[in-house]
């Protein structure tokens, strides 16, 4: 299989997979290098008893379907508990994998019916962008009563207070968490975008967006540069 990151610290384990079908403009990982690994090779590594938990993301996973399945069965066998983020472009795999994965990350970028929003964000036209949101909210439903987090990273001028209520309504019993990341506050993760080259919004502005979310799901995570907090219940 083709991977971008494999790596393991204290009792957690990362497995990155290559290839995504979004092209998203600030993504670091579409830029990566990959590297092919046979799945024995991964599994091995990940044999290690002070690994108790693997997160598997990339780029998009499921784009190896077939690869992803065999790593998850095999680390399922070996009691291992498995967090799996994907950006929801395959529903019918994601439905197979109910039962062997403890809790799935769903990124979601605008409103799930904001074609424009997405679409610049995910750097597809329209029509392709329509598809993806119908793949994302049909995984949304397939997904629901599972462990789902769903992780929104705040770009300033794309993610508002009006679009996170949009978002809040549409994700409304179909995630158990949202995690709001701030956008730049980890070079790892974002490239700069359009003329957004340094963190933003501000942490006072993010905790605002949090108690909006925390309306529509009972869990909110909120991380920056130099800042995290949560919120629950009524916020």
């Amino acid at each position: 299989m083709k991977l971008i990151g494999l790596s393991k610290t204290g009792d957690q384990a990362r497995v990155e997979f290559f290839r995504c079908p979004l092209r998203c403009g600030y993504c670091t990982h579409i830029r990566m290098d990959k590297e092919e690994r046979q799945v024995t090779e991964v599994v091995e590594f990940l044999a290690d008893p002070s690994v108790k938990d693997v997160y598997i993301g990339g780029a998009e996973p499921t784009m190896q379907k077939k690869e992803l399945l065999d790593l998850l069965q095999r680390l399922r066998r070996m009691n291992k508990r498995i967090t799996l983020k994907t950006s929801g472009n395959d529903p019918a795999f994601l439905k197979s994998t109910i039962g062997i994965v403890q809790r799935f990350v769903i990124e979601v970028k605008c409103p799930l019916d904001d074609i424009a929003c997405n679409s610049r964000l995910v750097g597809l036209p329209p029509e392709r962008t329509r598809k993806y949101l119908d793949s994302l909210n049909r995984t949304l439903d397939v997904l629901k009563g599972q462990n789902v987090r769903v992780w929104i990273r705040v770009i300033p001028g794309f993610v508002t207070p009006e679009r996170i209520e949009s978002i809040g309504k549409q994700i409304a019993g179909r995630a158990s968490e949202v995690y709001l990341y701030q956008f730049m506050s980890d070079p790892a993760n974002d490239a700069p975008f359009g003329d957004i080259t340094a963190p933003g919004p501000t942490e006072t502005e993010m905790v605002a967006l949090a108690r909006q979310l925390v309306r529509f799901v009972p869990r909110i995570v909120v991380r920056g540069k130099g800042f995290e907090s949560e919120f629950s219940g009524s916020g």
